[in-house]
């Protein structure tokens, strides 16, 4: 379709006899309110935040006792891992039931027995991220509590893998 220009210039001169108007009220070609970036900023943006002396010697008084109490977990899983393998391979080839299975599921009974206060240290670790959460990400004693959370939580899935594999071997 060819457009000629006869029937296409009263077309244009509509379109740009707006332009030419005087003294009319245009709309401006600024941005508008909305259109304006705005940086907003939560409350108390750029305020570094810290512990004072008191709640940072509480922190780190914490952080100590937990990591202490989580390396008496490890020994105590370690020493009941090292009797749940010797019951294990006593009871290799034994009938279920037989006092070689039994003696193997009581020392799985007291692996998971050892295990069992990783869940209370895990539960106590709550209440100290929660007071390093609003530190910045590279503040020391949020690191500290985040690493030792991590360290309870590979305890924790260590012995849970453990678990299942002794009792896969022992066969219930």
């Amino acid at each position: 379709m060819v457009f000629s220009p006869p029937r296409f210039l009263p077309l244009l001169g509509l379109l740009l006899g707006g332009c030419g108007l005087a003294g009319g009220e245009f709309p401006s070609l600024n941005p508008r309110p909305a259109e304006i970036p705005r940086d907003i900023r939560a409350p108390g943006y750029g305020i570094e935040v810290s512990l004072s002396a008191e709640e940072r010697a509480g922190v780190v008084a914490d952080i100590e006792r937990e990591a202490g109490s989580l390396e008496a977990v490890r020994r105590d899983m370690e020493a009941a891992e090292r009797e749940l393998a010797l019951a294990i391979s006593s009871a290799q080839g034994a009938a279920t039931g037989s006092a070689p299975w039994s003696a193997a599921q009581m020392a799985l009974s007291r692996y998971e027995q050892a295990r069992s206060p990783l869940i209370a240290i895990d539960a106590r670790m709550v209440a100290l991220l929660r007071i390093v959460d609003s530190l910045p990400a590279d503040n020391p004693d949020r690191q500290a509590v985040e690493g030792l959370v991590a360290a309870i939580a590979r305890t924790g899935t260590d012995g849970e893998q453990r678990m299942q594999n002794a009792s896969r071997a022992i066969g219930g």
